[in-house]
């Protein structure tokens, strides 16, 4: 491996290692590190794609090696895409001898796994932003990276400097406005799905034995505060200066990827007023993930008026035992009833999240979820097969007379399709059919008020949407999937 010593500014590529077909994601972590090393360090950034090159991403990926010509190749880790990260990073090597970092979730939760793969130099562990920044810096001088906090990084002499730490970005106010355009493909995306990721926060405090949220908080121990809040107006000041750019090139809902947007409840009337008084409520709207147990009736209502046209919520489960002493969600059946029925008058619709196949599951609680999914009628209803994430759910599973099917797993890479658990009564295939048959009755049902409204250009919007997907190499599933949630004015029903 030639390491770029000598050099005043490193050049970096980030990879979006993305195989799987699924589209949905237009990196925010990626744009994150990528914007803050052009804006805040003396180096520079540049993002290769591979989401709309799954066909031939190799020659896409040497391709674009070769036209920005990188001094290092930065590639983040997320759980169910680490098939793909190690493809990617084998392909890599196959012609280049560039320095290889790996960071995100993943790395900070197995970070002897991702530096044991072969051809990587370094591991960032936890927010990346100064880490990342002391690794160029000591990269492009040749000084060790010993004492680095939350860096693995392999010295010029083949030693190791595994160093201790690695945590959270303490002001994220201090993050730059994200570029966007260092995405070569964003057309594509906002054709496809219409919107921008944007965040307010960071961290979740919450302990739901499905997400391993917490699992990325426990390996930083000390690390510092995960939950932290932006200024809100200035945060409303980027959505304008996104607004202004992008308006004329697709842009139809602004996505708030906070984990727990709803839970500060002065930071919410704030954000409220700021966007109201901005006067994007009239011009765009916008969708949070929130919580049913941090919502009220004037919390809804302020959030109507300002402009979110959805809530994000998951629901999780049909069976309250399931819900609360499972998953450790301890929201009742009829809060969820009254808060729909509450927020559904004040004008905002939701996109609710279910789960089938979890722990202490059986056929009777799936056939609770797809009734009580049917009576909320939320305008999207999601269900997702549960993967084990979690040592905590492992342990659930077997408790409950479940496990996992661990060859299924193993290739699993997405949270949509393909059961890899099994209960007593039933196993992966029978989740299949539960899921087929949620999605069946509430998707069918949103199916017919969509073609009802949109009339004959239904037909004509969806065979331009697929095949243009299909020229891609994006997934039919998806594609089918996210045409009746994204495409046109079906993003914010």
């Amino acid at each position: 491996m030639s390491l770029p010593v000598g050099k005043s500014s490193l050049r970096v590529l980030f990879v979006n290692a993305l195989l799987g077909g699924d589209f949905s994601s237009l990196d925010i972590g990626i744009t994150v590190l990528a914007t803050w090393v052009e804006r805040k360090t003396r180096h520079s950034a540049a993002i290769a794609d591979l989401t709309f090159h799954s066909r031939h991403w190799q020659r896409h990926l040497h391709h674009e090696i070769e036209r920005k010509r990188p001094d290092v190749i930065a590639i983040s880790c997320n759980t169910m895409y680490m098939q793909y990260v190690r493809r990617v990073v084998a392909e890599i090597c196959k012609e280049h001898q560039i320095p290889i970092v790996l960071g995100g979730h993943h790395a900070t939760i197995a970070p002897d796994e991702v530096f044991r793969i072969p051809g990587v130099h370094a591991v960032v562990i936890g927010d990346g932003e100064e880490p990342l920044t002391e690794y160029l810096d000591r990269l492009a001088t040749g000084q060790p990276f010993e004492g680095v906090a939350g860096l693995w990084a392999r010295e010029a002499d083949g030693t190791e400097s595994r160093n201790d730490g690695g945590g959270f970005l303490r002001d994220i106010d201090q993050l730059p406005w994200l570029d966007w355009d260092l995405w070569d493909d964003l057309d594509r995306y906002f054709y496809f799905l219409g919107m921008l990721y944007v965040q307010g926060s960071r961290g979740c405090p919450y302990r739901c034995t499905f997400c391993d949220a917490q699992g990325y908080k426990e390996a930083l121990g000390k690390g510092g505060k995960y939950f932290r809040l932006r200024d809100p107006k200035a945060f409303v000041r980027e959505l304008e200066h996104y607004w202004e750019k992008y308006r004329h090139r697709g842009l139809r809902l602004f996505q708030v990827f906070d984990p727990v947007f709803t839970m500060n409840d002065a930071w919410v009337e704030a954000f409220c007023e700021a966007y109201r008084a901005s006067g994007l409520h009239e011009q765009i709207r916008y969708s949070v993930f929130s919580r049913i147990d941090h919502l009220s009736e004037d919390k809804v209502r302020n959030l109507a008026r300002s402009g979110c046209a959805l809530l994000r919520v998951g629901v999780e489960a049909g069976d309250d035992h399931i819900r609360a002493n499972v998953y450790r969600k301890k929201i009742d059946t009829e809060t969820i009833r009254r808060i729909v029925r509450i927020a559904k008058e004040g004008g905002i619709d939701f996109t609710a999240f279910y789960i089938l196949g979890g722990p202490q599951e059986t056929r009777g609680t799936f056939r609770k979820t797809i009734e009580l999914a049917w009576e909320l009628d939320a305008a999207r209803s999601a269900f997702f097969v549960y993967k084990p994430f979690t040592h905590v759910g492992r342990a659930q599973l077997r408790e409950g007379g479940g496990g996992v099917d661990e060859a299924r797993w193993s290739k699993a890479d997405n949270i949509s399709f393909g059961g890899t658990t099994y209960g007593r009564d039933w196993g992966p295939r029978t989740l299949e059919t539960y899921q087929f048959l949620a999605y069946g009755l509430t998707f069918g049902r949103r199916w017919v008020r969509t073609v009802r409204r949109r009339g004959p250009r239904y037909v004509t919007d969806l065979a331009s949407y697929l095949s243009r997907g299909v020229w891609h190499g994006l997934d039919l599933r998806y594609l089918g999937m996210y045409f009746h949630i994204y495409e046109g004015d079906n993003i914010d029903r």
